[in-house]
C-alpha cells in the first residue's frame, strides 16, 4: 500500500502546483502587459528633453512607483507561482527595483532614465518589436505539466514496488553488516585488552628485570668485597704460621738451653753463683720468651677465628649465590 499512496500523493501535489500556479502567473503576464503599455504611451512624453509638463511627469512618476510596487509583491514570496515566474525566464525583483528606479528617474532628464528602463525590458524580457502574450484559457505548457505530473506519479507507483523490495533487502543486509560489526567491533575490544593486559605483564617483567640486575650487580660487590677479606685473611694466616715456626724454634732452642744450664749446674757446683747468675739470666730469658710464647698463641687464636669467620662469611655467600642462581629472571653470577 505504500508505493500507490506515494504516487497518489505525488501526482495530488503535482495538480496542486499547477493550479496553486495558474491565477498568479496570469496576474503577473496582465501587470507585464501593463508595464508594457505604460513604457509604450511614456515614449513621447519623455522624448522631448525640458519641456515636460510638471502633471504629466508626476502622473508618469505615481503609475510607474505604483507598478513596481505590484512587481515587488511577485518578488519577495516564496510560492509556487514565484517559482513558474522565475523559471521563465522573468526576474521580478529586478523589474520591480527597475521600475521604482525609472519612477525616481523621471523628473531629471538624463541616461538614468535608459538604464532603468533597459532593466526593466530585460527583466520582463520586453524587447523591440515583440507582439505581446495573448491570453488563452488553457495554457499548453500547463497541461503537458499535468501530463507529465501524471506520468511521473505513474512511474513512481510502478518503479516504487521494486523499491519496496530493494529496501526490505537493504534492510536485511544492513541488519546483518551492523551485527558484524558489533561483532568485529567486539573482537577489537577483546584484542585492545589483551593488548592491554600484554603491556602490563611485560612492564612487570622489565621492572623486575631491572631490580634483578641490581640485586646482581650488589652481589657482584659483595663477592669483591668477601673475596678481598678472604685475600687478606690467607695472608694473615701464612704470617702466623711463619710467627708459629720461628717461635716453635726459638722455643726449642731455649728448651735446649735450659737442659744445657741444668746440666752445666750440676757439673759445675763450684761455679754456683756463676751458674745462679747465669741460671737468673737464663729463667729471665725463658719468661721473656713465655711471654713472646703467649702473644704468639693470641695471634695465632685471632689469625684462626679470622679465618673461620671468613670461612663462614663464604658459606653465607655461596649459599646466597646458590639462591640467586635457582631465581627465574637472574642472571648467572660470576665466579670469585
Amino acid at each position: 500500500m505504500i508505493p500507490v499512496w506515494t504516487g497518489l500523493a505525488i501526482a495530488a501535489l503535482a495538480l496542486i502546483a499547477v493550479a496553486a500556479s495558474i491565477r498568479p502567473l496570469r496576474r503577473f503576464l496582465k501587470l507585464r502587459e501593463d508595464v508594457r503599455g505604460r513604457l509604450t504611451d511614456s515614449a513621447g512624453l519623455l522624448a522631448t528633453a525640458r519641456d515636460e509638463s510638471r502633471a504629466a511627469l508626476d502622473e508618469a512618476q505615481h503609475v510607474f512607483h505604483e507598478l513596481g510596487m505590484l512587481m515587488s509583491g511577485f518578488a519577495g514570496r516564496r510560492r509556487i507561482a514565484t517559482m513558474s515566474i522565475r523559471g521563465l525566464g522573468f526576474d521580478p525583483a529586478a523589474a520591480a527595483s527597475g521600475l521604482i528606479g525609472f519612477a525616481n528617474a523621471l523628473p531629471a532628464y538624463g541616461i538614468e532614465r535608459l538604464r532603468w528602463r533597459a532593466q526593466v525590458e530585460r527583466a520582463l524580457k520586453l524587447r523591440n518589436g515583440e507582439p505581446p502574450m495573448q491570453r488563452s484559457r488553457l495554457n499548453p505548457a500547463l497541461v503537458v505539466l499535468a501530463v507529465a505530473a501524471i506520468g511521473v506519479a505513474g512511474w513512481t507507483f510502478v518503479a516504487n514496488r521494486h523499491l519496496h523490495h530493494a529496501l526490505k533487502t537493504a534492510h536485511i543486509v544492513r541488519a546483518s553488516i551492523e551485527k558484524e560489526g558489533k561483532r568485529t567491533q567486539a573482537r577489537a575490544e577483546e584484542a585492545e585488552t589483551e593488548r592491554r593486559v600484554t603491556d602490563a605483564a611485560l612492564s612487570k617483567v622489565n621492572a623486575e628485570l631491572a631490580e634483578a640486575r641490581k640485586s646482581q650487580a650488589a652481589t657482584e660487590r659483595a663477592l669483591d668485597d668477601v673475596g678481598a677479606q678472604l685475600t687478606l685473611t690467607r695472608k694473615a694466616n701464612v704470617a702466623a704460621g711463619l710467627a708459629l715456626e720461628k717461635l716453635k724454634g726459638e722455643l726449642a732452642a731455649s728448651e735446649s738451653a735450659r737442659k744445657t744450664s741444668e746440666d752445666q749446674l750440676k757439673a759445675l757446683a763450684d761455679e754456683l753463683a756463676a751458674a745462679k747468675t747465669a741460671k737468673d739470666d737464663a729463667e729471665r730469658g725463658l719468661k721473656a720468651a713465655n711471654d713472646q710464647l703467649a702473644q704468639l698463641k693470641a695471634a695465632k687464636e685471632e689469625a684462626d677465628a679470622a679465618a673461620a669467620k671468613a670461612k663462614e662469611e663464604l658459606e653465607r655467600e655461596k649459599k646466597a649465590r646458590e639462591a640467586a642462581e635457582q631465581t627465574p629472571h637472574a642472571a648467572p653470577q660470576p665466579t670469585p
